[in-house]
């Protein structure tokens, strides 16, 4: 969703729909992944300690995106929009790759039991 609302910034449409396409797809982003990733922390943490733990990694994740903001509006003021948006493109791009590459392959038993 976040590599298709890139996508469609990099277009040449600039209809009035634009920015509410941009922010659903946006949206769904977040709505997909922030409940993915507590969920996958949640089994890390020691339960005496899950408030805690979720708390840190939630706090990490924003301090991530805080930082990723502030570069990202460096690199549109250094190199204008459609580079920084491309650049992005692209680098989310091989991210996505590199997890479907590295993800963990799920062998099923005979019966297509887990």
């Amino acid at each position: 969703a976040l590599l298709l609302a890139y996508g469609l910034l990099l277009t040449s449409w600039h209809g009035t729909a634009l920015p509410f396409a941009v922010l659903f797809l946006h949206g769904g982003f977040y709505a997909a992944t922030d409940g993915v990733l507590m969920a996958a922390a949640s089994d890390s943490v020691p339960g005496e300690l899950r408030s805690s733990g979720l708390a840190l990694v939630q706090t990490g994740q924003a301090l991530a995106r805080f930082v990723c903001s502030l570069a990202f509006g460096a690199a549109w003021t250094a190199w204008g929009d459609r580079t920084a948006l491309t650049a992005s493109a692209v680098a989310l791009a091989l991210c996505a790759l590199f997890s479907v590459i590295l993800r963990p392959v799920r062998r099923t038993s005979p019966e297509g039991l887990v």
